[in-house]
């Protein structure tokens, strides 16, 4: 495991917030089925989230070598990434098969955190304030 930078620690700290809210809000609902997938998908959009993050980081160390050849290892890791995942989500999927939607809405938690973090830079930039929402 590496070390997170701090807008990687960002992202994944919005990513959870985002998906506990909604969860919370659909317990609060009396919807625990629903609250159970969204927890589910977040948790391994999550994860595939830290898997990729140390896979890219390690392809960044890489480009700096000269000799450019294949790396098996960080290979293996990256498709074994995609076989834990796509396990992850049809193991989901059979645990609760009728809410599939909110399974995908928790899948989203991290490509919503991005954006989110993604507006709080433009709008740092725009305006020179602290950046928060």
């Amino acid at each position: 495991m590496t070390d997170r930078t701090s807008l990687e620690r960002t992202v994944l700290k919005r990513a959870v917030l985002l998906a506990a809210v909604g969860a919370s809000a659909l317990v609060a609902l009396g919807r625990f089925r629903p609250a159970l997938a969204l927890t589910l998908g977040a948790s391994v959009a999550i994860v595939s989230a830290l898997w990729l993050s140390d896979v890219v980081s390690r392809l960044a160390a890489l480009k700096g070598r000269a000799a450019a050849r294949f790396d098996w290892k960080l290979g293996l890791k990256a498709a074994l990434r995609y076989a834990v995942m796509g396990a992850l989500l049809f193991a989901s999927v059979r645990v609760v098969p009728a809410e599939v939607p909110w399974l995908l809405a928790g899948a989203s938690a991290v490509v919503l955190a991005v954006a989110a973090e993604a507006a709080v830079e433009i709008r740092r930039a725009t305006r020179g304030g602290s950046g928060i929402l």
